[in-house]
């Protein structure tokens, strides 16, 4: 494929067709949020190609290509045009496949999964799979494990399917992102290391690092609620989980409340865990800017992935981090991308108590479609005004 020797060459996709020359360029994928995105401005030659504005109208699926590297699976979102006597601008932008998850509601009244807004799924995947199925999404696993296993919940009318998914997937512990196929996937904080990273000097342009312990506190104490919703009163009533940070000196005590609601796991002190864990790493960010799109093998900066930073200018040396967020973009200053890394601990999932169901609801739905209308009776008499 001799017209993608240049590995940063940006196409977009529609059909067969693949239409390049922008501008200027923008692509941000994230392993904390969905869907992907992107947006280019087209370039002159583009905008006088009717076949190129014809091929690119909202509506119709793409993909994103960095020179033969497949990075966004998704659709056409918007087209903006503006005209002038000195100037023609058209921008193209879009978003992943995931969209419609993030976008639409989750249909509790026709999806026979969902039928009186109760869910019981097997496990996360299994809930994914089905919450996906309508939009012809696949949802997958990057992980063999299926972490807790899910009793029946409750979700609301107008809940999206991604915020059930992204609430049941903190509940058992997992990270939700977009891939480059469009699919949803399931993971846990990312293991594998990028063949090289970022450095000053090197390849960091620029570089903001915090540092700061205004968040953290010494003692971190879940005290789970003394009533149980499901029960009149809850095993761990009055009950507390602490845990200590070590590293601080003051004294400094955080208290928050658990519904503590799930016999088989504590949830108190997997909340205690979760607030050391995230704030010691959360502490601790660095947001750079890098001369290039990919490490030394080739491989594009990819969310989810542990890179190295070394950046004695900004206090940091030997880190190990993850990248969280990654903006590759291109302009007429040149190519560059915009990353957050974080420590890994930083993106641990928020424990999160499922509203478990109420049998008494399941049962209330059936006799609430019962066709028999009301008696215009009373004790055999007609009601007021029949």
């Amino acid at each position: 494929m001799s017209e993608y020797l240049d590995p940063d060459v940006v196409s977009i996709e529609v059909g067969s067709t693949r239409f390049q020359g922008w501008q200027s360029i923008s692509i941000t994928r994230s392993c904390e949020s969905m869907p992907n995105s992107w947006q280019v401005t087209a370039s002159t030659e583009f905008m006088q190609s009717r076949e190129a504005m014809a091929g690119t109208r909202p509506g119709q699926a793409c993909s994103i290509y960095i020179g033969s590297d497949l990075v966004i699976t998704g659709w056409i979102d918007r087209r903006s045009i503006t005209a002038s006597g000195r100037a023609h601008a058209v921008i193209l932008s879009g978003r992943g496949i995931t969209r419609n998850l993030v976008d639409c509601s989750a249909d509790i009244i026709k999806d026979p999964g969902l039928q009186g807004g109760m869910i019981n799924a097997t496990s996360t995947l299994d809930l994914a799979q089905r919450l996906c199925k309508a939009f012809k999404i696949t949802a997958r696993s990057a992980v063999t494990d299926l972490g807790l296993a899910i009793r029946p919940f409750q979700v609301a009318i107008g809940e999206t399917p991604y915020e059930i998914i992204e609430s049941v997937a903190r509940y058992t512990g997992y990270l939700v992102y977009e891939d480059e196929n469009g699919d949803l996937v399931l993971d846990r904080i990312g293991t594998n290391s990028m063949a090289s990273g970022f450095s000053m000097p090197g390849n960091i342009e620029a570089i903001g690092a915090d540092r700061s312990v205004d968040g953290r506190y010494s003692d971190y104490t879940v005290v789970y609620y003394a009533i149980n919703s499901y029960s009149e009163q809850a095993p761990l009533a009055n009950q507390r989980a602490t845990v200590n940070d070590p590293t601080m000196t003051e004294y400094r005590p955080l208290i928050r409340a658990s519904a503590q609601i799930t016999p088989d796991y504590d949830f108190g002190k997997a909340m205690a865990n979760w607030e050391f864990a995230r704030r010691l790493g959360r502490c601790q960010a660095a947001t750079l800017t890098c001369d290039s799109w990919r490490d030394v093998d080739g491989k594009l900066w990819t969310p989810n992935w542990l890179a190295p930073i070394e950046a004695p200018a900004a206090d940091i040396t030997g880190a190990q981090w993850i990248i969280g967020t990654v903006t590759l973009r291109k302009d007429m200053s040149g190519t560059h991308a915009d990353v957050i890394l974080m420590p890994p601990d930083a993106f641990q999932p928020q424990p999160n108590p499922l509203n478990l169901f109420d049998q008494e609801i399941a049962a209330s739905a059936p006799r609430s479609q019962d066709p028999t209308p009301p008696s215009t009776t009373i004790g055999g008499q007609p009601r007021p005004g029949q």
